[in-house]
């Protein structure tokens, strides 16, 4: 059986989605994790089922 990993999603705002999920998803969050050098952030998010989000951003991807 294949089973995927995790899915990631772009977004302008990154703490307003992350707390999107977790209010009416209840996930749990990974701390932020950040590059200085490239600009990209992300946060992990994990479902009660076991499904993960990982929410990206970074400023020069509009």
């Amino acid at each position: 059986m294949i089973k995927i990993e995790h899915v990631g999603l772009w977004t302008k705002d990154l703490e307003k989605m992350k707390d999107f999920y977790c209010r009416y998803f209840a996930a749990t969050v990974s701390e932020l994790y950040h590059n200085p050098k490239s600009g990209f952030s992300s946060y992990f998010l994990t479902f009660t089922d076991g499904a993960r989000l990982e929410l990206c951003h970074r400023p020069d991807i509009v």
